[in-house]
């Protein structure tokens, strides 16, 4: 009975032991996962901030490509924005909100309409877009402001991968 008994308690460890392992298992597991899952959404959000800043970009260089287009306009910080590139940025802000600051994006499309200058329509369809006084600096520093959470996203992943290593 003695050696029944002894046996039984043995199966009974054992089954537990054998348990807590594959508990510790998954338990580590999944914890792997959670980190890459992180690595890959910060390098998303590094992907897509820096599509957007190249867009930024682009738009602040059209100005020496189409100079002879802003004959018209007063002032170098003046910047024409295509309807064909306005509607990239509001569709890219919109597809991309969940990588993008939704308050950074929303706060530039707020200051950069309160600056759209008024043009009469032949201006507008000539041009084929509009033209915002003051833009340059917006964009500039909306592209500074990109910059820089790129530089904290990069800094976080970094440690994003110390820690998975």
């Amino acid at each position: 009975m003695v050696p029944l008994a002894a046996g039984f308690v043995g199966v009974i460890l054992g089954a537990i032991m054998v348990n807590l392992a594959l508990k510790g298992q998954r338990y580590h597991y999944e914890k792997k996962e959670k980190q890459r899952e992180e690595l890959k959404r910060l390098t998303e959000e590094i992907d897509t901030l820096l599509l957007l800043n190249k867009k930024i970009n682009e738009l602040l260089v059209k100005r020496n490509l189409l100079l002879p287009k802003y004959v018209s306009f007063d002032t170098f910080d003046d910047v024409f924005i295509s309807i064909d590139d306005y509607v990239f940025l509001q569709s890219f802000a919109a597809q991309n909100h969940f990588l993008l600051p939704n308050y950074l994006v929303e706060e530039f499309f707020k200051d950069i309409a309160v600056r759209q200058a008024i043009l009469s329509p032949e201006e507008t369809t000539a041009i084929g877009g509009y033209t915002y006084k003051g833009g340059r600096l917006l964009l500039e520093q909306f592209s500074d402001k990109i910059i820089s959470i790129i530089e904290d996203r990069k800094i976080q992943l970094k440690k994003e991968k110390q820690k998975l290593v």
